[in-house]
């Protein structure tokens, strides 16, 4: 499978994440330009998904049209996926617990906002609640064929990247520079009381972000009085700790990478800082980044097998692509 710069083509998650799911409910009366056996794909759902991985990977950006090309394309891989995991679940003869299924509709049905909202989804797409909960039921099968066949990497040991680091420790330029993001909260005018209570909020974000209920760069853009922050999330490229004063020098000194501070006070605010690199030479300092590293290519490994195994089911399963401008490079189970 060839490398994409954009969208993993290999991506499946059987309904091209959570975020894409909605998507799947649109209706589209288009002719079918892709079949897998009786199952066709038309060129109005690849289109209207297409659409909507564009906007979700690149928010406010408009593509080319090679890049919209090779997100169709991803698109077009996880649609023939999920066909012929479904082929393989049923063969199979794969059980789901009902009780799984009813609790995965409810999450999903969350996602909509009130239960209002998602029948008139249901009704746009003149999908029956019948319907959908079988489409469920089929997915939460495909996962389980999937986990069996291609399970997710596990994290990365501290074996794993201390012979990382032994194969790249070389490479580190050190430097008195770090990087990271903050949010920052002006006190200019403002009274003893509403600056306690802003303090209080900046720990209470903080929190969010180490239980993983928001990520730093969300918060900075939403509750920082930085300007920029809503474009940048608060992020603070390469500086030098004294150069934004003594309240960064004594609160990076004793932080690791990935950790927030306690509250920075500023000369004409507050702030909370996440520390994301420290140039210092020393292991610990770049274990934030080795474990990501390793994260992304125990990943790439992923997808490698899961377009073999993919390529293995179209020999299984016939697919037939009707139309070149949906026909992938590697097109998964195309002849050959």
């Amino acid at each position: 499978m060839r490398s994409l710069k954009m969208v993993s083509r290999g991506i499946l998650t059987i309904a091209l994440a959570a975020g894409l799911a909605s998507a799947q409910l649109l209706n589209s009366k288009s002719m079918d330009v892709i079949r897998v056996e009786k199952a066709g794909i038309s060129a109005g759902k690849i289109d209207s998904l297409t659409q909507m991985l564009a906007a979700q990977q690149f928010p406010g950006k408009k593509l080319n049209d090679e890049q919209m090309t090779q997100v169709r394309y991803a698109v077009i891989d996880n649609l023939v996926g999920q066909e012929l995991v479904k082929l393989e679940a049923q063969k199979q003869g794969i059980k789901v617990a009902k009780s799984k299924v009813d609790s995965t509709v409810k999450l999903f049905k969350a996602q909509f906002g009130s239960e209002e909202v998602f029948q008139k989804e249901l009704k746009k797409s003149n999908t029956t609640m019948a319907q959908f909960e079988k489409k469920i039921e089929e997915q939460l099968q495909s996962e389980i064929i999937l986990e069996k066949k291609v399970p997710y990497p596990g994290n990365p040991t501290e074996k794993q990247m201390q012979a990382f680091w032994e194969l790249n420790k070389g490479k580190v330029v050190v430097s008195d520079t770090v990087s990271g993001a903050r949010i920052f909260i002006s006190t200019k005018g403002k009274s003893a009381q509403e600056i306690s209570d802003a303090k209080d909020m900046l720990k209470g974000l903080a929190a969010q972000v180490r239980s993983k209920k928001a990520t730093f760069a969300q918060l900075a853009a939403v509750y920082s009085d930085d300007k920029d922050a809503k474009k940048t999330g608060g992020i603070m490229n390469k500086f030098i700790a004294k150069s934004k004063g003594d309240g960064y020098v004594k609160a990076i000194a004793k932080m690791n990478v990935g950790e927030i501070s306690d509250i920075i006070t500023e000369k004409d605010g507050i702030s909370i800082f996440m520390l994301t690199e420290k140039n210092d030479g020393k292991y610990e300092s770049y274990k934030f980044q080795i474990e990501y590293i390793l994260r992304v290519q125990a990943e790439q490994d992923r997808q490698q097998q899961l377009k073999a195994y993919l390529d293995g089911l179209g020999k299984t399963y016939k697919v037939q692509y009707l139309d070149k401008k949906y026909t992938p490079p590697e097109a998964i189970g195309a002849a050959k």
